[in-house]
């Protein structure tokens, strides 16, 4: 029995008649029940599947002993943290969750230097001691802000659809299991960083009184997430389910902020030479911002990838990239207490989901509304929510 049997039950799907379905026509979907523990056996009958409001016909489900072993692909990428403490969470959660990746499952480490992100492993690797040796690097790599001029492309090792490689079995394991206890038992300042500065809101830090700086911002953030879009299309190719889990606490989580979109309709004191003030600078910004997450959520959607968050501070405060993860079928996890311990577990969790196909008529040429849900009393159901 695989290990991923453990953390809930997967429900792959069947290729219709001999068949590709289309990425456009199937979907991820992850079932809970009442008490948010994992419901393993819905029936194909049980789903019901609407595209635009219009009921699609839910073609097959197969069963969890058809799929548990089928292999999956992680992505974790790391743009810059600001504070040592959240730093160590966020590094401590990758470890501890890399610990619980079944066997069989493969990992690409991507982190953010001096100008650009960076691929730390040539493709998805399958050896754990290369995870843990990718890992180590990134506290003395990752910067707070986002430095430089981004190459707007994947740079270091690149990523290869093809690389392949043979698990490194129990050795690997135990590199990670070392790699978490240094993380966990580490001397204060191994994360690297500095104590944020406490009380400053996100409109201080931002300055809305300088458009130009703001929009040089904005800039910035576009040139990066141009980074992160193109590493969708790069796994899109790789077959089974992809995940893309982005830790962040940087400049793009700033211009998020729900207090920015608040800002466009708020009375600020004019400032002489402001170029028309803050809450047009906040409108500015937060257009920007909106048109950026709507295209890294298409790329997504068509990639097959589901999107998660590392990110913000709570329900409503979830970051740039927990703005989006849901209409993927993802999930935000903010930096809270116990989030390093809980994220493990959570996050294997989402591993674990039906892969619901339905017919089309015909070939989908835009993106529309998704809404899958099931027939069954007190279930959540957690899907992408785009076609």
């Amino acid at each position: 029995m695989s290990l991923r049997w453990w953390f809930g039950l997967i429900l792959g799907a069947a290729l219709m008649a001999g068949q590709p379905v289309p990425s456009q026509a199937q979907a991820w979907v992850l079932a809970l029940d009442a008490r948010g523990g994992l419901v393993g056996d819905l029936k194909p009958e049980e789903f019901r599947v609407k595209v635009d409001g219009k009921d699609r016909r839910v073609v097959q489900v197969k069963t969890p002993a058809q799929t548990a072993d089928e292999s999956q692909s992680w992505v974790l990428v790391f743009e810059p943290i600001r504070d040592m403490n959240f730093r160590a969470a966020a590094f401590v959660a990758a470890a501890d969750f890399l610990t619980k990746v079944p066997e069989g499952d493969r990992v690409l480490i991507v982190a953010r230097g001096k100008d650009s992100l960076e691929s730390l492993l040539p493709g998805f690797s399958a050896r754990r001691g290369l995870w843990a040796e990718a890992l180590a690097k990134v506290p003395a790599m990752l910067p707070e802000k986002l430095l430089g001029t981004s190459k707007e492309t994947l740079q270091g090792a690149g990523f290869q659809p093809m690389f392949t490689d043979a698990s490194d079995g129990a050795p690997g394991q135990e590199a990670l299991n070392t790699l978490l206890a240094r993380f966990t038992g580490g001397p204060r300042g191994w994360a690297m960083g500095t104590i944020d500065v406490k009380g400053v809101s996100v409109l201080d830090r931002l300055n809305l009184d300088q458009q130009q700086y703001v929009m040089g911002l904005v800039a910035t953030v576009k040139r990066e997430s141009k980074v992160l879009a193109s590493i969708l299309d790069q796994v899109a190719p790789v077959s089974g389910q992809k995940h893309v889990i982005v830790f962040s606490r940087c400049e793009s989580d700033d211009l998020s902020h729900p207090d920015v979109r608040k800002a466009m309709l708020q009375t600020f004191k004019r400032v002489e030479g402001d170029a028309g003030g803050p809450a047009e600078t906040a409108t500015l910004a937060t257009r920007e911002v909106l048109q950026l997450q709507a295209e890294i959520k298409r790329r997504a959607v068509l990639a097959g990838v589901t999107l998660f968050s590392v990110a913000g501070a709570g329900q409503t405060v979830v970051g740039h990239i927990g703005a989006i993860a849901p209409a993927t079928g993802g999930f935000a996890f903010p930096f809270n207490s116990g989030m390093e311990t809980q994220f493990g577990r959570s996050i294997q969790v989402f591993g674990s989901r039906y892969l619901v196909q339905w017919s089309e008529e015909v070939t989908p040429m835009a993106s529309s509304s998704l809404e899958i849900s099931t027939s069954r009393k007190d279930m959540r159901v957690i899907a992408r929510t785009l076609r």
